[in-house]
């Protein structure tokens, strides 16, 4: 039974880790997508949770059931070959999109926060996700059993200590348009198909290494939970804090800077650690994808990867979150819709 437990964590962990990145536990991805929505908000997080806990249990029963071993043969059986390597693509531009938007952050935390060189932070973050996905996704599940529990202990810490205790629900008289807030839904779908793209890999590759259904299915749950109970606690403290964090890059930092320089350091470290989390699960997807499509060496195809991802990240962190993940949440939107659109063609034919 303990041992059940361990999987169901493991599983969750790895999902969680696949998701909870830069801009999760900065605050800047729950501001752009939640948080201006005022009360609405709320329901568009609780709405992405049960979302993904759903697409998580699916993936892990057709991955089992159809024995497959990378995303694309997913997209293949789903879309034929030309839907199917179209959708592949724009899962490698996906990972590419977050694996830079990740190392882009680290370098911000190491230069705003513990003033070191950002090209210092982007280096030591590409060293310890080489050497996690050295290991395929044994390295991967083991990087985020350690770093997971931890950061979800320093978030709640974080909570406990900056809350007040009238809690906000809304915006009103903080300045946002009301139109924003019509809108929630659309933002939740785009959250959750952007962050189920990026999440992909690893969920098709979770069930080589644990192929019990049940345990699959309550770790999907599990991480589901997990993140809504962390966005929301995010989310209340972006509310309260609004008036601090609107042009800030990193809005947690900013609030801690202001109300908790105790818990200052401490939520760096964990925030890049979140980062390093994402930026392993995007990089294993992208090497193992790459090196087979363009039947090129492991080593060649990491060596070229990092260092055009390297390049990219010296772009603004809040930047690229705004228009990155947006863009790439479009994108996935329209090729999900193509697939099952397709998927539905083939069985009404057959």
């Amino acid at each position: 039974m303990k041992k059940d437990y361990r999987y169901i964590f493991r599983i969750a962990a790895t999902y969680i880790g696949a998701i909870i990145g830069a801009g999760f536990a900065s605050g800047q991805e729950i501001f752009r997508f939640f948080t201006v929505h005022g009360f609405w908000g709320y329901l568009g997080i609780i709405t992405c949770g049960l979302l993904l806990a759903s697409l998580g249990y699916i993936t892990f029963k057709i991955s089992i059931n159809s024995n497959l071993n990378n995303y694309s043969q997913l997209f293949y059986q789903l879309g034929g070959r030309r839907l199917g390597s179209l959708a592949d693509s724009v899962i490698l531009l996906f990972l590419l999109g977050s694996f830079v938007v990740m190392l882009s952050g680290s370098g911000e935390i190491f230069n705003n926060y513990f003033r070191v060189d950002k090209n210092l932070g982007i280096l030591l973050t590409i060293i310890i996700v080489i050497s996690a996905i050295k290991f395929g996704i044994e390295g991967v599940m083991n990087l985020n059993l350690f770093l997971i529990p931890v950061l979800i202990l320093i978030v709640f810490i974080t909570f406990w200590f900056n809350v007040e205790s009238n809690l906000s629900f809304n915006l009103q008289g903080q300045g946002y348009n009301n139109i924003v807030f019509n809108n929630w839904l659309l933002y939740s779908i785009i959250y959750v198909i952007y962050n189920y793209f990026l999440a992909l890999p690893v969920l098709i590759a979770i069930p080589t290494q644990i192929n019990d259904l049940n345990l699959l299915k309550k770790g999907s749950i599990l991480a589901g939970g997990l993140l809504v109970v962390l966005a929301l606690v995010i989310n209340i403290l972006l509310v309260q804090n609004l008036s601090l964090i609107t042009e800030s890059q990193i809005p947690i930092l900013k609030i801690l800077n202001y109300h908790n320089k105790g818990l200052y350091i401490l939520y760096s470290v964990v925030l890049w650690s979140a980062m390093i989390t994402t930026a392993t699960s995007s990089l294993y997807g992208l090497v193992i994808r790459s090196k087979e499509r363009f039947s090129l060496q492991e080593n060649k195809m990491l060596t070229f990867l990092v260092i055009f991802s390297f390049l990219l990240s010296k772009f603004r962190f809040d930047s690229l979150v705004a228009v990155v993940y947006p863009f790439l949440g479009y994108i996935g939107g329209l090729i999900l819709i193509f697939l099952f659109l397709n998927y539905l063609k083939s069985k009404i034919i057959l």
